[in-house]
């Protein structure tokens, strides 16, 4: 079993704070391999991304942050997987029930997105998404207002947009609908 505290005492190279005991976890489309690595005090996982050229991708899910292309992420952004499909990567930023949506053109290796939504639907190069508005909601305007705060939750206006993943182009579809928030 590897043990960073020895390892640490032994040569004196490692810092604990880089050493994550949790398991990477891979994801992969037919041109990326992303390798995600957990934190293991913060919140949130980096993302090691490599594009796949002439083939497969690797057989061993192995964080290794100096042989990937780059890395997405680090301490202090508690950035979660969402999924992966063709060069686009959804992530979610959250430490709690509300967070943003974060979308990454893995080609460019930058994020083509990143707004207060929660719910997303990706379906081949567009990506649906209900993002948070400002616009206030009342008993009026958020048929759910009364049975929310009853259960002790919020109310928030979302409107349905899409971005198209190729373009970045974002559209509003016009929607909006009440959700619950807490």
């Amino acid at each position: 079993m590897f043990n960073p505290i020895l390892l640490f005492f032994t040569c004196g190279c490692v810092s604990l704070a880089s050493v994550s005991m949790a398991e990477p976890q891979c994801h992969t489309s037919k041109s990326y391999h992303v390798v995600e690595q957990a934190f293991d005090e913060e919140p949130g996982a980096r993302f090691a991304v490599t594009k796949i050229s002439g083939g497969a991708a690797p057989s061993e899910c192995v964080f290794d942050e100096k042989a990937a292309d780059y890395v997405i992420g680090g301490e202090g952004d508690p950035l979660w997987f969402g999924e992966i499909s063709g060069s686009t990567l959804v992530l979610t930023r959250s430490t709690g029930p509300q967070g943003n949506l974060v979308v990454y053109d893995l080609g460019s290796g930058e994020a083509i997105l990143d707004a207060p939504a929660d719910e997303y639907e990706l379906k081949g190069k567009t990506l649906s998404y209900w993002e948070r508005t400002t616009i206030k909601a009342t008993a009026k305007t958020c048929p759910t207002f009364a049975e929310n705060e009853a259960n002790g939750m919020g109310s928030t206006i979302v409107a349905l947009k899409t971005l198209n993943v190729e373009t970045g182009t974002i559209q509003k579809a016009g929607e909006r609908k009440c959700a619950a928030t807490q």
